[in-house]
């Protein structure tokens, strides 16, 4: 029942995920707003992340072996995408600091480190895929990178952490000084930063886990009372960004 259940909200939330970009795509006003492009690269590479993960948990990763592993530049994009949209949402009129290059560098060093991976031969990847579908925690103990694979896991959710806490504090600093936002974004942009952080936190935990009980890696990588809120969390992720421009121009009491 519950496997059933995370399949379902994993694949409802890659749908709801696909749907939030296509709308950010066709209409014109979404397609031209920078904030609502690095929002679209976030929910790209969640839905990639939740995609991987969902072929791993029922198994077909052994069938698509080229795939695996294509998602490590992309997951670093998640945390600073997310937050430059709600900074961007808050100051349109704001210049975007020369700096931001810099949160791209993990995503480099993510390219670099699939390399390894990408020119191993296709009988090694499907002997690797076939070992991976029965113990996934071969996903962070495995040698096909430059660095021990489990510093994905760790970095990725550090500076997730990182990110999310600055986050946070753009919406009270822009609430204690008074700026002026419009109530309906005020909604969507709490609605949003609570259901990612709730979504980025059962993750953390997971991770942590791992790292003080790697004997157990397995057990806690394919704990579906776990995978179960991980799952549900990110349906609501992918529903609450694709009516969040419809919230932003309905008038909220």
């Amino acid at each position: 029942m519950i496997y059933d259940l995370v399949i379902g909200f994993a694949a409802g939330g890659i749908l709801f995920s696909f749907l939030a970009i296509v709308i950010r795509l066709i209409d014109q006003r979404l397609r031209r707003d920078l904030a609502e492009i690095l929002l679209s690269i976030a929910l790209f590479s969640l839905m990639w992340f939740a995609f991987i993960y969902l072929m791993i948990v029922t198994r077909y990763i052994q069938y698509i072996p080229n795939l695996y592993n294509k998602g490590i530049p992309l997951y670093y994009l998640i945390a600073p995408c997310s937050y430059y949209y709600v900074r961007l949402k808050l100051y349109p009129i704001a210049k975007v600091p020369r700096r931001w290059l810099v949160h791209a560098i993990p995503f480099l060093f993510g390219l670099i480190d699939i390399v390894p991976y990408m020119i191993t031969s296709m009988a090694e990847k499907q002997a690797f895929m076939a070992s991976l579908a029965h113990d996934v925690s071969l996903g962070y103990k495995h040698g096909y990178g430059f660095i021990n694979q489990q510093w994905h896991y760790i970095i990725k959710l550090a500076l997730a952490a990182i990110y999310l806490f600055s986050q946070w504090q753009l919406l009270f600093m822009a609430d204690a000084t008074a700026h002026s936002y419009g109530r309906k974004l005020r909604f969507s942009l709490y609605g949003y930063t609570v259901i990612f952080s709730l979504f980025m936190l059962v993750q953390l935990g997971m991770v942590f886990n791992i790292v003080f009980n790697r004997q157990q890696a397995s057990y806690i990588l394919m704990d579906f009372d776990k995978l179960f809120w991980v799952s549900l969390l990110y349906l609501l992720v992918g529903i609450w960004l694709c009516i969040g421009p419809y919230i932003t121009k309905r008038r909220i009491v």
